[in-house]
């Protein structure tokens, strides 16, 4: 018979363990780590973008340039990863694809198509079942005179959070004048319309910069938007930025003035709250253009009273810009020049988070000889540094800074440089690869909405090279995200669960 002590001892020791097992788990905040079949690589340059996943597969797009408007090629895997289906992209019209989106859990392509008869562009919607084969005829979504098409600036198509909307916004140009026009279309599911309409914007279509556009959940569509001021100021900054904000239910477009006479804007990016019904604009500024970026603002409006409810600037405490810079950065720099604003992220009591990447393209010229002849060549070096993360209280304050050290340098494409930047319940994740220049590891740093900071090796480098490429992700889960990677020189999809 066992010794009633001694069960209670192995009892007491197997629970302290398991707190001890939690504790541990609950700092690193424990990985797993699935991985799709290796394909090799057919063409050097073969571009990634991940669609989404459903309960019959995940789907995949596969094209030879960044552009993915044509010569698609579109891949269904099973939920473990190994693939099903590989197909080129199959279209039932001759046009350009905008974007191909899950919305309900069903496929949808956006194509863009000149209209002889009618003289117009159309945007269609061709919908694809789970075993890539089309579905009926493509629905015209809209459509617009031929003459007013702007060939160069992108026709964006986006899916709201929740996957059962769909917005689409573009310019074009004034047929009746000098300006332009902004369009703004939504969708419930892919293809009911809910609302189209159209605005005037003095500015011509070549000085009108769009930096995003997104939809909420309530079908509500805003865009960021910036263009030159109808009257100078001095040397100050020159251009106007907005955000604009179409609700339906008002049938009006309200627009929200982003800075002020006295702030040069550098950069700037929004995010929804969807949670809290909220839309938060944050950005960069310095005093005038060519000066240090040196300060920060935070402008929050609720979609509800389409209420202006925080408008907040701010310098850059001295402490904070020289913790963020880096060790061997210019002595002589003095604020956040050339950080780009990767993701915003809301925080559920109105703040927010920034993650900040230190983007620098250089050229590098050298000689060489060509038949006994001297010749000079130039190389483009694009240096993806440091990333900057900032904790923004709802009141507009800095509630904690925290920094990613790295150094990456990619020659003539960015390849596998950059980061990937997935939010979970308790953490921020950002994934990276060490080393470029040679085979390196997939680094982990996480912070959680307190500040607390852990940074390991992720995937390391041992029984196989590894790299993963950070723009071609889908987080497809509250907890999870399938990424590219190069792994052994093949093309492998990995599935990271945190």
């Amino acid at each position: 018979m066992l010794n009633p002590n001694i069960s209670f001892f192995k009892w007491w020791l197997n629970l302290n363990f398991l707190a001890i097992a939690l504790i541990f788990s609950d700092f690193l905040g424990a990985q797993s780590i699935e991985w799709g079949n290796p394909q090799k690589i057919k063409t050097k340059n073969l571009f990634t973008q991940i669609i989404g996943e459903t309960p019959s597969g995940l789907f995949v797009l596969r094209c030879k340039n960044s552009d993915f408007s044509s010569e698609l090629i579109i891949e269904k895997y099973k939920n473990n990863l190994t693939q099903d289906l590989s197909i080129s992209l199959p279209l039932s019209v001759n046009g350009l694809v905008e974007r191909v989106l899950l919305i309900n859990n069903e496929l949808y392509v956006y194509i863009s198509a000149k209209n002889i008869n009618s003289n117009t562009i159309d945007i269609l919607a061709q919908k694809m079942d789970e075993n890539l084969k089309i579905v009926g005829t493509p629905v015209v979504v809209c459509s617009f005179p031929t003459a007013t098409y702007l060939e160069k600036r992108k026709i964006q198509i986006k899916s709201n959070a929740a996957k059962t909307m769909v917005g689409i916004m573009f310019l074009t140009r004034a047929i009746d004048g000098e300006g332009s026009k902004l369009n703004v279309y939504g969708y419930q599911g892919a293809t009911q319309q809910i609302f189209g309409r159209q605005f005037s914007i003095e500015s011509a279509n070549k000085n009108i910069f769009i930096t995003a556009f997104d939809l909420d959940n309530e079908g509500n569509a805003f865009v960021l938007i910036d263009f030159p001021k109808t009257e100078e100021k001095g040397g100050l900054d020159t251009r106007a930025f907005y955000l604009y904000s179409y609700y339906p239910d008002a049938d009006k477009m309200f627009a929200y003035e982003l800075g002020n006479a006295e702030m040069f804007i550098e950069e700037l990016a929004m995010t929804i709250n969807n949670f809290n019904k909220t839309i938060s604009v944050f950005g960069f500024y310095s005093a005038a253009e060519g000066k240090d970026v040196n300060g920060y603002f935070y402008q929050r409006y609720s979609t509800n009273t389409k209420e202006t409810l925080l408008r907040y600037q701010s310098l850059v405490q001295p402490e904070i810009i020289e913790k963020l810079l880096s060790m061997k950065a210019d002595k002589y720099a003095q604020g956040l020049n050339n950080f780009y604003i990767r993701k915003l992220i809301p925080r559920s009591d109105g703040g927010i988070l920034v993650a900040a990447e230190k983007y620098t393209r250089t050229e590098q010229r050298y000689n060489y000889y060509l038949n006994n002849m001297p010749m000079e060549g130039v190389r483009i070096i694009y240096n993806y540094d440091d990333v900057a993360i900032l904790s923004i209280n709802a009141d507009g304050s800095i509630h904690f800074t925290d920094v990613v050290r790295k150094k990456q340098s990619a020659v003539g494409e960015i390849g596998n440089a950059g980061i990937t930047i997935i939010p979970t319940q308790d953490f921020v994740h950002v994934l990276y690869n060490s080393e470029l220049d040679k085979d390196g590891n997939v680094m982990l740093h996480s912070v959680n909405y307190q500040g607390r900071v852990e940074e390991k090796i992720l995937i390391k480098n041992t029984n196989f090279n590894i790299s993963l490429v950070p723009y071609e992700f889908r987080q497809v889960s509250a907890s999870s995200l399938v990424a590219a990677t190069i792994r052994d020189k093949l093309f492998t999809l990995v599935r990271i669960k945190f």
